[in-house]
Order: structure tokens, then C-alpha cells, then sequence
């Protein structure tokens, strides 16, 4: 379904229950372009468990790591030898 931001805000009761049904989702439209969505909170957080799985799904050695704009810059002695494996663990336990 899809609605003015004038008629949006004189419905808004009527849209959040069409929403909730989660049979279908309100866009929201000013000038004729889309700028919201309305949609159910469980859908909202399958969505966000989808996303979260997709992230997981990255290989944690491909994500940038912050030292390495400074590569070449520090010596080997500088580095902690332990960063990446730290880095890896903590990305592990965040994403998961």
C-alpha cells in the first residue's frame, strides 16, 4: 500500500494495524516519492537477524583492519603480535 505523508498522519492508527497484520507493508510517499516504510516489528527483526547472519557470513580476515592504512609506517617491533588474532576473536564474539 502506498500513501501520502497527509493522509499518513490523519490514518496513522489504521496504518500501524494494517502493518502489524504483517500481510503487507505501508510506504509512505511525499511528492510522489517513497521516503518510509511501515512495516510489522517482527518482520523488522527478521529483517535485522537476516542482516546480522549475512555480516556473519564475511570472512573476518577480508574486514579492514585499523592498522593497515599505517603499514610501512611502523616497524615489526611496533606492531603487537597478537592484534589480528585479538581482532578476529573480538569480531567473532560482536557479529555472532
Amino acid at each position: 500500500m502506498i500513501i501520502n505523508v497527509a493522509d499518513a498522519k490523519s490514518k496513522f492508527s489504521s496504518l500501524l494495524s494494517i502493518a502489524n497484520r504483517g500481510k503487507e507493508e505501508v510506504i509512505i510517499s511525499k511528492r510522489d516519492k517513497p521516503i518510509a516504510v511501515l512495516i510489522s516489528y517482527e518482520d523488522f527483526l527478521k529483517m535485522r537477524k537476516d542482516a546480522d547472519r549475512d555480516l556473519h557470513r564475511t570472512d573476518i580476515d577480508t574486514l579492514p583492519s585499523a592498522l593497515e592504512k599505517f603499514v610501512g609506517s611502523l616497524s615489526e617491533g611496533e606492531i603487537d603480535p597478537a592484534y589480528k588474532e585479538n581482532r578476529a576473536s573480538y569480531l567473532q564474539e560482536k557479529y555472532q
